[in-house]
């Protein structure tokens, strides 16, 4: 992604994705970070944005509600640029 595009991306990220994602309360405590250890001849950056859910059924009513058009808003703005996808996550006390 150039520079250009990244820059947009992040700031995009931060004042929209990021705060309608956790408008209506499923998803709190957001986390934005770069992934490190970016492989060699690859292009660009790669980052890694976490949420917290009450549970999987809680997080795919959000995914119907919600999700599903920031992705669609992802993929039409940022177009081949950006290529994400989503993973479940379980804390190991």
């Amino acid at each position: 992604m150039a520079d250009s595009h990244e820059r947009e991306f992040i700031e995009w990220i931060r004042s929209s994705y990021i705060p309608r994602a956790v408008e209506c309360g499923t998803l709190s405590r957001p986390q934005l970070a770069l992934v490190m250890g970016r492989e060699e001849g690859s292009d660009g950056n790669s980052y890694s944005l976490q949420f917290h859910a009450e549970g999987v059924d809680a997080l795919e009513a959000w995914y119907r509600r919600t999700g599903a058009g920031l992705v669609a808003e992802i993929e039409s703005r940022f177009g081949s640029h950006v290529v994400g996808f989503s993973t479940l996550l379980t804390v190991i006390e």
